[in-house]
């Protein structure tokens, strides 16, 4: 069985409620004012019909007063627990941009270590391309190019071959000539 609503209220002060949480008790706190809104209105009806002998007037009024007071803490309540679902709120997105970042953090870090791996690959394709294109150089125009054999022979026009699509930065300075390892400019 749940506590009663007033307990709950004073526990979300001092808990970390989420911001669906504290949705929810406002939910709880809005059907709890209507409540006390319909039993104050019954007891006000009673307590003002003529019909209604004094001793049951007396405690109409005491109800009415009770259901009133009530109220006043519900629209209290509602109005602090709106404030700290807002303050919930900024803080789940505080969380979840710092979550982010970590994660963007980790990634960058881990391409740090792949990164290490490029100069070593970088110049093996560099040096692949070198010897692709000093051998086209000593064949014929008739004849076939290594890359093309390679590729099957069926070359389109519009497809680049490796000599001229490749363009490899060198990955530290003075790597390559004006700072490329293939094409050499």
């Amino acid at each position: 069985m749940k506590p009663d609503i007033e307990n709950r209220i004073a526990d979300a002060f001092r808990a970390k409620l989420s911001s669906k949480q504290l949705s929810e008790l406002l939910a709880e706190v809005a059907q709890a004012d209507q409540e006390a809104k319909g039993k104050s209105e019954r007891a006000s009806e009673l307590a003002l019909d003529p019909a209604t002998r004094s001793d049951a007037v007396a405690q109409a009024r005491r109800d009415m007063e009770d259901a009133n007071f009530r109220r006043d803490r519900m629209e209290r309540a509602r109005a602090k627990l709106t404030d700290l679902k807002v303050q919930a709120e900024k803080r789940e997105q505080d969380e979840a941009n710092a979550a982010r970042l970590q994660a963007a953090i980790e990634e960058r870090d881990q391409l740090v270590k792949d990164l290490a791996a490029y100069s070593k690959h970088a110049e093996a394709i560099a040096s692949l391309v070198r010897r692709l294109a000093a051998s086209n150089a000593k064949l014929p125009s008739t004849e076939r190019t290594a890359e093309q054999i390679a590729r099957g022979g069926n070359f389109s026009p519009w497809f680049p071959d490796l000599i001229m699509g490749v363009r490899l930065p060198g990955y530290h300075q003075g790597d390559g000539q004006q700072g490329y390892l293939w094409p050499q400019l």
